[in-house]
């Protein structure tokens, strides 16, 4: 049986293929579009499911969509109603889109052949069962929360077998995700592309602010919140905030002025208001579900630096967060929920779901041939572990390195297919990395570690806390913040990712560095340069690697130098 998942119109559209429960394939429109976060139909993704399938769209079972169109239109309706007549021109330019394609999400897949039972999924109904049904739980308390779905912002379910119950939601307008966003633009950075940047400010602040910004935000004891409308202009207008929020708060930042005092101490404040927030809303859903597991989605749930901080805030003891936890990994859900709950089927324990490798790959014949017209010389390797030798002896020299393996991660994070890589010390290893991927100095670097030694290395809850999906910041240990000197931020923490067999290759390479190095971890980062998607094809992985100063580049099984000599 397969089962086509979609996500669109919002952000990050994607596709997800399920052939009796397990993913053949998954991926993003952006790959192909090269438009970050697309949030278009997605045709090219779809395409490409069937394609790595074999199977024609008539071969397709279900489609499943991971919200219900109509019933976020009746939000869009109700929001201009009640705030008319400022509303009026934002809700006039909306208009023709939705009633152009977003009210025809049904027809928009008929004419691509797919002829059988459509089903509409609530929006955080999909989140919910990509956080629960991949996860390694049978029950478990859910948490999905993110800006918007139809009309839920957050949702408190319980999760047991193949069912999941809603226990309690919060609707629009009261969002954390939204009132997150609303600092985000405040901050000169965009709405759903860059509240990675302002957490990563956030290390560099002081919360002095955060009791200015509760004075129009009640939290209560349980995490239930109501934001003053007065201040926010997201309902009525083009822009997160109003007048009012900025006589409050003083002038915003424009994008290209530079980043002062102020305005990492406003980071600083609204990271600490949103977790003491998740903290309240987590200790209240283990008050309702008395489970020690925890799922959590949405694009709250991508916050890696207050999921660090479940394990000490909360009573949860086992948490998993899919690395796809946004509206990507939404369209998985939506199918995972179809297979599930609505046909009737197991869950079964290989559903668990370790690695996110569910995008594209080429073969040495493809990267070949590309590598041939751009003139490059390099050096092809028929021994897997001499190649894995010798990208780690570049790495433990210092060189920076492109890595494009395998099949292409699904989600956010660059997770050891696509990735550019180099040693964790010394500190201008982050200078270096940062100046190559034309971002932001304050921006700090993910680190991969062998999953048995993450605890030797980082204040994790356990042993062998597992991070698969690079989805949690923990703090580095004091002995050990000059081994990852590149890796550290200004905080001490680090976002980790943990790397096992699980991972192939990659956790060869990150295998064989630890044994030439005595440092089992690595500086990962996604392989893509300011404002592009991760690079999807081995040319958009050449064509970076040849604009910027990366050393290397380990293309399948060919080694590629900007140096005169092979290899």
């Amino acid at each position: 049986m397969y089962i086509l998942g979609i996500s669109a119109y919002y952000h990050d559209s994607a596709a997800c293929l399920l052939k009796d429960g397990q993913i053949v394939a998954a991926i993003e429109e952006e790959r192909f579009s090269r438009i970050k976060h697309d949030n278009a139909f997605p045709y090219q993704a779809i395409d490409f499911c069937l394609k790595k399938a074999g199977i024609s769209s008539v071969e397709v079972d279900f489609v499943s969509y991971y919200e219900k169109p109509l019933l976020k239109f009746e939000r869009i309706l109700e929001t201009f109603v009640d705030s008319y007549p400022s509303s009026l021109l934002p809700f006039l330019k909306g208009m023709p889109e939705w009633l152009d394609y977003k009210l025809k999400v049904e027809q928009t897949i008929r004419k691509l052949w797919f002829k059988k039972k459509i089903f509409f999924t609530p929006h955080h109904l999909s989140h919910a069962a990509a956080a629960f049904y991949p996860s390694p739980f049978t029950k478990a308390a859910i948490l999905t929360i993110d800006g918007v779905g139809e009309w839920q912002t957050t949702g408190l379910w319980k999760g047991n077998g193949k069912n999941i119950d809603l226990m309690k939601l919060t609707n629009f307008p009261d969002s954390l995700g939204l009132l997150y966003s609303t600092f985000t633009a405040y901050l000169g950075f965009k709405v759903n592309e860059d509240e990675y940047k302002l957490m990563g400010l956030a290390a560099y602040g002081k919360p002095i602010y955060k009791s200015k910004i509760q004075s129009i935000v009640d939290v209560r004891q349980d995490g239930s919140f109501k934001m003053d409308m007065d201040y926010f202009g997201f309902r009525e207008s083009f822009s997160m905030y109003n007048a009012r929020f900025i006589k409050l708060f003083g002038p915003s930042r424009e994008p290209r002025n530079k980043i002062i005092k102020r305005h990492a101490d406003i980071a600083a404040s609204i990271q600490a208001l949103t977790e003491d927030i998740y903290f309240k809303i987590l200790n209240h859903l283990y008050f309702l579900t008395k489970t020690d597991n925890l799922c959590l989605s949405g694009g709250v749930a991508l916050n890696a630096l207050a999921n660090g901080k479940i394990y000490k805030n909360t009573p949860f003891k086992n948490v998993y967060v899919l690395g796809a936890a946004g509206d990507s990994g939404a369209a998985f859900g939506s199918a995972l929920f179809t297979h599930v709950n609505i046909l009737g089927n197991g869950r079964g324990r290989k559903a668990t779901i370790k690695t996110l490798y569910f995008g594209s790959d080429y073969s040495d014949n493809q990267i070949s041939n590309c590598l041939r017209r751009h003139s490059l010389k390099y050096k092809k390797f028929t021994d897997d572990h001499e190649l894995i030798r010798q990208t780690a002896t570049l790495l433990a020299k210092g060189k920076i390195v492109g890595w494009f393996q395998d099949r292409c991660e699904y989600g956010p994070r660059a997770l050891g297919a696509r990735s550019i890589l180099s040693k964790p010390n010394p500190r201008r290893m982050k200078t270096k990395m940062n100046l190559i991927k034309l971002r932001e100095q304050f921006r700090p670097f993910a680190g991969s570690i062998l999953q048995d030694k993450v605890h030797q290395y980082f204040d994790v809850p356990e042993k062998n806390a597992w991070s698969p999906f690079m989805t949690f910041c923990f703090p580095v240990k004091k002995e050990k913040r000059r081994d990852l000197a590149a890796i550290v931020h200004a905080d001490s923490s680090c976002r980790i990712q943990t790397v096992s067999k699980d991972n192939g290759r990659y956790f060869a390479l990150v295998d064989e560095f630890y044994k030439q190095t005595g440092i089992p971890c690595v500086l990962n980062t996604s392989f893509n340069l300011k404002g592009e998607p991760i690079v999807e094809t081995p040319e958009q992985a050449i064509g970076d690697f040849m604009k910027t100063k990366m050393d290397c580049l380990i293309i399948g099984n060919f080694l590629v130098s900007k140096s005169s000599d092979k290899g």
